[in-house]
């Protein structure tokens, strides 16, 4: 399994006002702006099932779009060490299931917005 869910595509406006909004809408909190304009973004704190994230970047026209689900290490006592410390959110496997299933779910609504095709 993969450790992040990664989409780069072509976007002509700002797509930064979406994320902000979809943020809001979805209880995800922007947790920081780096240098380059990387947008992060951040719903749980990863105690019981893991702290869901998002990454947007836009340069120009191009937008990096990166989701995944992180384990803190005291969720990954408690499953034995079974599930690693940052998943994917596309579907299939047995690790992660909810978190997975919720964060791509919220994942997908923002590229719906931006008129991308969903995270199978």
């Amino acid at each position: 399994m993969a450790e992040r869910t990664v989409r780069d595509f072509q976007c002509n406006y700002d797509v930064a006002p979406y994320a902000d909004a979809w943020a809001n809408a979805t209880h995800f909190g922007l947790r920081s702006v780096d240098p380059d304009g990387t947008r992060n973004y951040q719903r749980g704190e990863g105690i019981l099932t893991g702290m869901m994230l998002v990454t947007v970047r836009q340069q120009g026209t191009y937008v990096h779009f990166e989701t995944w689900i992180h384990a803190r290490l005291i969720a990954r006592i408690g499953a034995l060490f079974l599930i690693p410390t940052d998943m994917s959110v596309e579907s299939g496997g047995m690790r992660g299931v909810v978190p997975r299933k919720m964060c791509r779910e919220a994942a997908n609504k923002l590229l719906a917005q931006l008129g991308q095709p969903p995270i199978a």
